[in-house]
Parts: structure tokens; C-alpha cells; sequence
């Protein structure tokens, strides 16, 4: 009797566990798209040592009207940054001005904007924890 609680106890334990582990659904909302044309870059970041440098994840999305919202599923529990920006003419890549200035739309996380070059990782972080929609507006 004692291995069969003892086993039903392991189960639970596991079962908890894994619950606590499942993915949640990350509902982001795109505003202020002033030209739907072109596609979204979205990529996600898991900490400040690879922040703007190697997403965790990332994906993009055809842009066809003034608000995208995109359900981001399989992220676990954790704190993340969000950067995206809109591909406006179509080369996969974000088109930068003098002193590394964007000269395509931008958004990160939070809305962060930084001061004198894109901002922190701690600026743009969030915790998912549950179902969520995240919603940023393209400057």
C-alpha cells in the first residue's frame, strides 16, 4: 500500500509540474501601422546578454491593415523582451540611417524607447505568467 501512494504522490508531483511548465498564449496587438504593406519582424528575447542580438524566438507576419494581432503560442513561463519593426520595402532587414538611426518603423515591449540608441532589455521586459495580450505601437 505504501508504493502505491507513494507513486500516486510521484504522479501528482509530475503532473503539477508539467503544469506549471505548459506554454502560455501570448496575444500581441500591433498599433499604429500607418502603411499596411510589407511585413512584421517580431522577435522575443530571454535576457539582457543576448537582448537585440539572438532572439530566443521570432517570426514575421504579413501586414495587411492599420492593426496586426498575432497569437505568439509555446512560450513558457519567464520574462521576455519584444522588439519588432516593419519591413517596408522588402529586403528582410531593419534600414538604418546616419548614426544607426531606424528609417523604418519600430516597436519594442512596453513601448520602451530608449535615449540615444534602442532601449534596455529591463525597460522592454515583461513576465508571462498567464494568458496574455501585449500590445506596442509602431513608432
Amino acid at each position: 500500500m505504501k508504493t502505491k501512494a507513494m507513486i500516486l504522490f510521484a504522479a501528482l508531483f509530475f503532473i503539477g509540474s508539467a503544469a506549471r511548465m505548459q506554454a502560455q498564449c501570448l496575444t500581441l496587438e500591433v498599433r499604429d501601422i500607418d502603411r499596411p504593406q510589407g511585413f512584421l519582424y517580431v522577435a522575443f528575447y530571454s535576457s539582457p546578454d543576448n537582448f537585440l542580438k539572438k532572439p530566443l524566438t521570432g517570426f514575421r507576419v504579413e501586414v495587411k491593415d492599420k492593426t496586426v494581432t498575432v497569437p505568439c503560442e509555446g512560450l513558457p513561463e519567464g520574462t521576455y523582451a519584444l522588439a519588432l519593426f516593419q519591413d517596408l520595402n522588402g529586403n528582410g532587414m531593419l534600414n538604418t540611417g546616419s548614426y544607426g538611426i531606424p528609417q523604418e518603423p519600430t516597436a519594442f515591449s512596453n513601448d520602451a524607447q530608449g535615449v540615444m540608441g534602442p532601449p534596455s532589455f529591463e525597460s522592454c521586459s515583461f513576465t508571462l505568467r498567464q494568458d496574455t495580450t501585449l500590445t506596442v505601437h509602431l513608432r
